[in-house]
């Protein structure tokens, strides 16, 4: 810049004569400051042009088609976290001195890698046992995904197996979508494949974990497999451009009105870079090549057709209390079942009827224990780091949320992070994870009651007045995924949820001489009830053996035989 003397206003290094005053910038003879300093700075590059404005460095402006297609530059695409080998970019937690005190780092950490990681742990070990599913699943990502924009993605079923699979459901679940999506094949022959479509709606701008979930019956046997991938998915174009005003050349001011030749005209479409996506419909119209990925797969449960056929109950169905149990009546919302005579074998079951459920550490405060199981030194270390009550779940209408509920140490809820501010909705499957270290498998199950709870003799029973029906029905269940469950069982009861050895139950019950699907648990008029599935090990109370469709309430101090354990029953309010 050339600066008058005169007027001290800035001039262009080109200018002869002040755009202000028209003061002649370089007589004769006169060095400037400007010519002084030429002469010791390196010269301008030819393709530089000099600007009338001094202005900041050009911004950043939107990525290029070729880099957006790039497969090493888009997670729009399938990522497997077994063909990464596992690496994530996660922070580092440091042991904390104190118990529930502030992380060293208050930056707000994902939890993306950590889950895919665990995933890739659970499956290290079924591949180097030779566990073989009996189907495989690819996905492919034809287009990129866009918050707000229907997109489709391809999938593709393999059956690897000897047998024919029947009935196979595929639905997709994330955080960042609007909602879970779903495909049926009917029937699928031995190592044959097909091809599918399914149509998603992203939500959510970011990086999140896309659960896949499969369901198949081969002969008399039904399967459930689960896996997760990593997707990403893209913000809406800003449709504003965005220029360097230094790129736009101007003469103004009556001593530059004879320059206008010292300037090239300038088209505002060339300041624009090729290939820059500028619209939605340019992000809508990147078509990616082809490339299937395969989703790794777990067993999440395989349980015979006739388990899976009893558990549910028919529309008309019908249940009657046994006459020794008309009387009994016990108003709460906890029920604890201690095993008797266990020698602390036997996990004790909590089912909590309230409409909050608290995790953390603390037996006083919290309705499941967050504990490293077993016990050790090195175990008792990672439990301190978590809060006595870390996380809590409740119910706002007919919706299920998660808050953090104020820990040293937070939380994140499918890889991202929860605050004690909002609240984040658990309408699927998802991973909780505390203090980035202690893992939960959050699952919510729907009831397995066609409608409301329906009892014949119920007019006799000397329990409390009915209340409105829950607007919530079902359950959900928490189950440790890196510890093993410490001390008790513990289930957020609505309506019903059913227990046996299969994880097909929300309550999984390691019991011994106990079926896969062996009973339900009710709450119903403020009491917690008990019935006996047909077909497994009979069920009784108080020394009653509970017939098919009996259902009996339970009270403080009765006896409950489960399979070939005794259970005491505590109620609390």
């Amino acid at each position: 810049m050339v600066i008058c003397g005169s007027c001290q206003t800035s001039n262009s290094p080109k200018a002869k004569f002040c755009v202000k005053c028209g003061v002649n910038l370089r007589p004769e003879g006169t060095v400037t400051k400007t010519q002084a300093a030429e002469k010791t700075q390196p010269k301008v590059a030819p393709e530089q042009k000099a600007t009338l404005v001094e202005t900041k460095s050009r911004k950043q402006v939107s990525p290029s088609l070729k880099k957006l297609a790039d497969p090493d530059s888009i997670e729009g695409s399938i990522v497997s976290y077994v063909e990464t080998g596992g690496q994530s970019a996660e922070a580092k937690i440091e042991p904390l001195a104190q118990i529930d005190t502030p992380a060293p780092s208050s930056r707000v950490v994902s939890d993306v890698g950590n889950l895919l990681a665990e995933q890739h742990r659970v499956l290290s070990a079924q591949f180097e046992s030779a566990v073989e599913t009996p189907v495989q699943l690819w996905l492919n990502f034809p287009g990129v995904l866009v918050t707000g924009c229907s997109a489709v993605v391809d999938a593709k079923f393999e059956n690897n197996g000897i047998l024919p699979l029947q009935d196979i459901d595929l639905t997709l679940e994330s955080n960042g979508l609007a909602g879970s999506a779903s495909a049926v094949c009917r029937r699928l022959a031995p190592s044959q494949s097909i091809r599918v479509s399914i149509e998603v709606t992203p939500s959510k701008v970011g990086t999140f974990i896309l659960r896949c979930s499969i369901k198949g019956i081969q002969q008399d046997q039904a399967y459930a497999f689960r896996g997760s991938v990593r997707i990403k998915i893209n913000e809406v174009p800003d449709p504003k451009l965005v220029l360097n005003i230094g790129d736009i050349q101007c003469v103004q001011g009556q001593a530059n009105a004879a320059l206008g030749g010292e300037f090239a005209p300038v088209n505002i479409s060339n300041l624009v870079q090729p290939g820059a996506i500028r619209t939605l419909n340019d992000l809508l119209s990147i078509e990616l090549p082809e490339a299937y990925g395969r989703v790794p797969l777990e067993l999440d449960y395989e349980v015979s057709r006739i388990d899976i056929t009893k558990s549910g109950s028919p529309r008309k169905t019908t249940w009657s209390i046994p006459k020794k149990f008309l009387a009994h009546a016990q108003s709460g919302i906890k029920l604890k079942l201690e095993p008797l005579d266990s020698a602390g074998q036997v996990a004790a079951i909590h089912l909590v009827a309230r409409d909050e459920f608290k995790l953390g550490r603390s037996r006083k405060d919290a309705d499941f224990l967050t504990w490293f199981w077993p016990r050790s030194a090195e175990n008792d270390e990672r439990t301190r780091r978590l809060s006595k009550v870390h996380v809590v779940a409740e119910t706002h209408g007919d919706k299920l949320v998660v808050r953090d509920a104020g820990s040293a140490n937070r939380a994140t809820f499918e890889g991202h992070p929860l605050s004690e501010n909002e609240n984040d909705l658990i309408d699927q499957r998802g991973t909780l994870i505390l203090s980035h270290e202690y893992h939960l498998d959050v699952t919510p199950f729907d009831s397995t009651l066609e409608g409301p709870l329906s009892i014949a003799n119920e007019r006799l029973w000397s329990g409390p007045p009915a209340k409105g029906d829950s607007s919530v029905r079902g359950c959900v269940r928490f189950m440790p995924i890196n510890s093993e469950v410490a001390l008790h069982n513990a289930v957020w009861l609505f309506t019903d949820a059913n227990f046996g050895c299969s994880k097909l139950n929300p309550l999984v019950l390691n019991l011994p001489g106990l079926g896969e699907v062996e009973g339900r648990f009710h709450y119903h008029r403020q009491n917690f009830w008990i019935e006996d599935l047909p077909g497994g090990t009979p069920i009784l109370v108080d020394d009653y053996k509970l017939a098919p469709r009996e259902i009996v309430p339970l009270v403080n101090g009765a006896r409950v035989q489960i399979g070939e354990t005794v259970f005491r029953a505590t109620i609390e309010l």
